[in-house]
């Protein structure tokens, strides 16, 4: 295998262990059983667990902070907006050849070889918050805690991929565009804008991702 495919391999595997047993539930060992390599072939790409963890995080957070870029830049309104980035940010989680939810652990970001990717997710779920509370400003959205509202949002993208990995005729596909609809739904002052929004984000996506409704 090449080197690339290898260090693909070793990511791939070592996210479905931590899946499964959590990243201090996880060795090294069981991560090159996995990828069928020996443990210094894996020492030789990455020198250290931790080092793993943070190459996945890293990823999933650049695609993320992309999406939400992507969203702000819309010629769109406020409502628009976050509906893209639900729904893209949605269907992201739920095509990922893992499970992510066994690494983001607010125990695991405590450590001090994590720090990096604390601040980030912590400045990502900031960006979240200020997404929402322009739409309040604007008069799009209720005057809803942007805090709760940034965290409903992580709890119904991991149940997303919870319920992808547990029950595999979950109609998952469904999910991204009903976990942006509930969220919208839930905050928009005018919940009747609802499906202009939601044909808006489709129209954009058309194409690009395959999802149902």
């Amino acid at each position: 295998m090449e080197e690339g495919g290898t260090r693909q391999q070793i990511l791939v595997h070592a996210a479905r262990l931590f899946g499964r047993h959590g990243y201090y539930g996880t060795t090294t060992r069981e991560i090159a059983d996995a990828v069928g390599i020996r443990q210094p072939s894996l020492f030789y790409h990455f020198s250290a667990k931790h080092v793993i963890l943070s190459e996945l995080v890293d990823a999933d957070l650049a695609q993320t902070f992309g999406r939400l870029q992507e969203a702000r830049a819309l010629d769109a309104s406020w409502a628009e907006r976050f509906h893209y980035f639900l729904t893209i940010s949605s269907h992201d989680y739920l095509t990922l050849p893992y499970d992510a939810r066994g690494y983001y652990s607010d125990a695991i970001f405590t450590e001090p070889e994590f720090e990096d990717q604390r601040l980030a997710i912590a400045r990502f779920h900031e960006e979240v918050r200020e997404l929402v509370a322009s739409g309040i400003q604007a008069g799009e959205f209720m005057d809803a805690d942007a805090e709760f509202v940034q965290r409903a949002i992580t709890g119904l993208q991991f149940e997303g991929m919870r319920e992808r990995e547990t029950n595999a005729s979950a109609p998952v596909a469904h999910r991204p565009l009903q976990v942006s609809d509930f969220i919208l739904r839930a905050v928009l002052v005018d919940p009747f804008r609802l499906e202009d929004v939601r044909s808006a984000t489709q129209s954009r996506l058309e194409g690009a991702v395959s999802f149902s409704q």
